[in-house]
Parts: structure tokens; C-alpha cells; sequence
């Protein structure tokens, strides 16, 4: 991302070569393989989120939102979305109960970030498992392209922001949120993620047109995604999120853009009708 040293350079790129094929394999994969990606990024990413909150000064209910999160990520792989008022009305009156037994000095604050873990990284980090809840999508669209499409579309993006933002960067872009990100390294990074475009011809399910603006709303919303993290950063008041990855910092620094893109794509597809109509049984 625009902003880091130079010198991480190396570290970031080797972790890349190796965390980037894992993650698209997994996706690639699919069923079980998809479901333990999930559940791993969104508990690892739990964790931290409740580690910078604490490090803040907060007292959330940790375990209680960490299992949420998960939770309905579980659900989500069993029954799908399948009475979610039922799911997400328990979660809450869980939440606000078991605020209760860490006081009333902060009362609101600790209840609403210990749900925070379920609404930004349980329902965002679990959009795969929505794209991917058919085999099969409408017109024959292979859920495991629009996985893969929609990751390398963010890391391109990411790639080309850093490179824009670094060599010919100047003017801000959101300076009192993330200092090191530039208007040339948006713009760069949204020219970035169109780079799938090539795969055109190996989606024949979608039109150019079609897999154009999926692109174009993946590429805006995953770096919204990041400005969203580092927005969260400085409001815990840390830099990164508890290191996990080499050169790359936390799951939330590393899958932030992702948390946005994948909803993104699947309100697309929704809007598209190219989603089965049994993914909208509530």
C-alpha cells in the first residue's frame, strides 16, 4: 500500500509470491476449502480487531463477538441465509447482555464494537460463501471465476496504486484519514484492477460490458475498503494491525480491500439476476 518504506519492498513481494496463490487456490477450490479461508481470515481478523480495541482502552466482550463473527459464517455454510433476523437478533441481544457485565463506563462503545466484529468481518468477510452458495450460478456463471476475478482484481489494484501513488504521487487524497495515499495512486489503482479484463474470453456467462462494471465497482470499493481499515487504525490509534503476515502487517491490513469488494461483486450479481433466486430466502 502507498506509504509503506521502501525497504519492506523485498519481504512484501516474497509473502505476496507465496499468499497470494494460497488464497486464490483456496478460492479456486471452493465448498470446505472456501468455508476454512473464510473462517480463518474472519477469526484471525476478529482477534485483532479486539486487540487494537483493548490497546485503545475499550473493553469489549472479545470471545462473545469473536464467536458471532464465526457464527455466522457457520451458519451461513449450513442453512445459508435461512432466518438471518433470527441469527442477527440473538447476536445482538447477546452483545448488548454481556456488555453489561463489563460495566456502564462505556457501555455503548463496548457493546457496539464487540458487534463490530460480527457486521465488518462476519457478514463483509463472509460474502464468498454468499457468491459461491450454488455450483452453478445463472447462465452457467462458475462462482469459483468471479472468487478468483474479483482477488486479483484487488491485488492488482493494490499493486498499481503503490506504484502510481510512489512515482508520481502528490496531491492527497484523504490526508487526515491515510497520508500516504495519493489521487494519481487511486486512479492508478483503479486502471489496476481492469487488468482482468483479459480473462474476458473465460467468462462467457458475462458480456464485456458486464464483467467491465463488476470490475469497475470491485477496483472503487476495495480501495474504500482500505481507506475504511486505515480509518479504523487511527481511530484505535495504531498503525497496523497485530503483524501476521511479513512485510504485509495483520489479516486486516492484508484483506481489508477484499472485505469491500467481495459484497461489492455480490450485489452486483444480485443486481444482475445472476444469482439464483434461493440465495434470497430469508
Amino acid at each position: 500500500m502507498p506509504g509503506r518504506s521502501r525497504a519492506d519492498l523485498p519481504l512484501r513481494a516474497v509473502s505476496a509470491c507465496v499468499f497470494v496463490p494460497a488464497v486464490g487456490g483456496l478460492l479456486w477450490l471452493g465448498g470446505w476449502y472456501l468455508f476454512a479461508l473464510v473462517v480463518l481470515v474472519v477469526a484471525r481478523g476478529s482477534w485483532e480487531w479486539f486487540r487494537m480495541a483493548a490497546n485503545s482502552g475499550y473493553r469489549p466482550a472479545a470471545g462473545v463477538g469473536s464467536a458471532l463473527a464465526v457464527g455466522w459464517c457457520v451458519w451461513l455454510q449450513l442453512f445459508g441465509l435461512t432466518h438471518v433476523a433470527l441469527f442477527v437478533t440473538a447476536a445482538v441481544m447477546v452483545a448488548l447482555s454481556v456488555a453489561l457485565t463489563r460495566g456502564v463506563e462505556r457501555f455503548t462503545a463496548n457493546a457496539l464494537i464487540s458487534l463490530g466484529a460480527l457486521f465488518y468481518l462476519g457478514f463483509l468477510g463472509s460474502a464468498p460463501l454468499l457468491i459461491s452458495a450454488d455450483n452453478e450460478l445463472v447462465r452457467g456463471l462458475d462462482p469459483a471465476w468471479v472468487l478468483v476475478v474479483v482477488l486479483a482484481s484487488v491485488w492488482l489494484a493494490d499493486a498499481a496504486a503503490y506504484i502510481c501513488g510512489s512515482r508520481w504521487g502528490k496531491a492527497r487524497l484523504v490526508p487526515t484519514i491515510s497520508p500516504g495515499k495519493t489521487r494519481v495512486g487511486f486512479v492508478g489503482g483503479l486502471a489496476g484492477g481492469l487488468l482482468p479484463l483479459v480473462l474476458f474470453r473465460w467468462i462467457p456467462a458475462l458480456s464485456f460490458g458486464e464483467l467491465l462494471g463488476m470490475l469497475v465497482l470491485v477496483s472503487l470499493a476495495g480501495q474504500l475498503g482500505d481507506i475504511v481499515e486505515s480509518a479504523i487504525k487511527r481511530d484505535f490509534g495504531v498503525k497496523d494491525a497485530p503483524l501476521l503476515i511479513p512485510g504485509h502487517g495483520g489479516v486486516l491490513d492484508r484483506f481489508d480491500s477484499l472485505l469491500f469488494a467481495f459484497p461489492a461483486a455480490y450485489l452486483y450479481l444480485s443486481a444482475l439476476g445472476l444469482l439464483r433466486d434461493s440465495a434470497w430466502v430469508f
